[in-house]
């Protein structure tokens, strides 16, 4: 049986003022929902520690985080639209910050999944406008169509 990541998807909006905060809150919305283990937001925090996850884009920064493989039940995307930018190291090995406004944590079964899904989401990165929208729209549920269409799914789905 297949599974998308990109059919799994929680949106929330978190008033939270550090990373570890927004990822324990992300990670409990994935272990209940049934897509993580029990454990997954230390797991997170971990990995975070060691692989930063967060990207510079105009207008918008984000971060991307997840944990092994072996945290993860099925394939999910939980979205946290921050109230205020929370630091999260960089992805690019610069050992810079990124003051994420939003935040895509995966749980993944592949370890390509991740790539996979950085490879797509730059797609999006390309139009910094459609995140912005996202960011600042009343109703998100609407403005992630706009992500999702600019994602190519096969390259996110895998058995």
């Amino acid at each position: 049986m297949e599974a998308a990541i990109l059919e799994n998807v929680n949106i929330v909006k978190l008033n939270r003022t550090t990373r570890d905060e927004v990822l324990k809150d992300l990670s409990e919305i994935a272990i209940t929902a049934g897509f993580a283990k029990q454990g997954y937001d230390q797991a997170i925090i971990e990995r975070e520690n060691q692989y930063p996850t967060g990207l510079h884009i105009p207008e918008v920064e984000v971060a991307i985080p997840h944990a092994d493989v072996e945290w993860a039940i099925k394939p999910s995307l939980t979205i946290a639209i921050l109230d205020h930018p929370v630091t999260f190291g960089s992805m690019d090995g610069s050992g810079g910050d990124v003051m994420a406004k939003l935040v895509f944590m995966l749980t993944i079964e592949e370890p390509r999944d991740h790539i996979d899904f950085l490879r797509a989401f730059s797609g999006v990165i390309g139009q910094p406008d459609i995140l912005k929208d996202f960011v600042n729209s009343a109703d998100p549920g609407p403005m992630f169509e706009k992500i999702r269409n600019n994602l190519p799914v096969r390259q996110v789905i895998h058995k």
